[in-house]
């Protein structure tokens, strides 16, 4: 999370960049929230797995989480699963640009949120610290 939010940091102060630089930083920002996303799901699969429960796929692992009440929104979250899936396949450069802009102004905050909760609920939890 904290390499991503750099990267957009540094984007965003950046004056006038060029073509190639907007490339560079974009592409940045879109591989390194295709891997939080990624491990994200994973981690939570690995909670949940803890409690008895099988959840194999990302979907799933949000659906839990907002079962938990870790997260509010669960169509911000299928829209972060869509994303991350077409972030492989998007050969357009303009739906590219609007992944990048939806990780800058909505999923990052959404993934810090979920962490402090998994944070608050599983890792601070007195059963883990016992």
């Amino acid at each position: 999370m904290t390499h991503l939010k750099n990267i957009i940091h540094v984007f965003q102060q950046i004056k006038n960049p060029d073509d190639i630089t907007k490339e560079v930083y974009r592409d940045s920002i879109v591989k390194k929230y295709e891997i939080l996303e990624d491990q994200l799901w994973k981690l939570l699969s690995k909670v949940f797995k803890s409690w008895g429960l099988e959840l194999s796929n990302p979907r799933a692992c949000y659906r839990q989480a907002f079962k938990e009440g870790w997260i509010e929104n669960i169509d911000t979250w299928n829209d972060i699963v869509s994303s991350r899936n077409a972030t492989v396949h998007v050969y357009n450069e303009d739906d590219y640009e609007k992944i990048k802009n939806k990780i800058i102004a909505q999923y990052v905050g959404e993934i810090e949120k979920l962490l402090e909760n998994i944070k608050k609920e599983v890792i601070d939890c007195d059963v883990w610290n016992s």
